[in-house]
């Protein structure tokens, strides 16, 4: 979802950063990895009731499900009482 996300942005042109340069970066750094979208996650997401937005939803409940922080800036996905975040 992030990577669907990053090319929104980029397209619309808010961000400079682009799905290639993405690729590049899981190529070269061996400690970042996609995750796929799974029912478990779906079903984390569902459970998520502070964060409106479906697709900040569905970032949030990927690291909930995977006990991981969440690198943002964004202050509703902060403010989540769901998922911890980092930034």
């Amino acid at each position: 979802m992030v990577v669907a996300e990053i090319l929104y942005l980029s397209e619309k042109k808010r961000i400079s950063l682009t799905v290639q340069d993405v690729k590049l970066h899981l190529q070269n750094f061996t400690n970042f990895h996609e995750c796929a979208m799974t029912h478990a996650i779906i079903e984390a997401a569902e459970t998520i009731n502070d964060i409106p937005e479906l697709h900040d939803r569905l970032i949030a409940a990927t690291a909930r499900h995977l006990n991981l922080e969440l690198i943002t800036n964004d202050t509703k996905i902060q403010n989540s009482t769901f998922v911890k975040t980092v930034w």
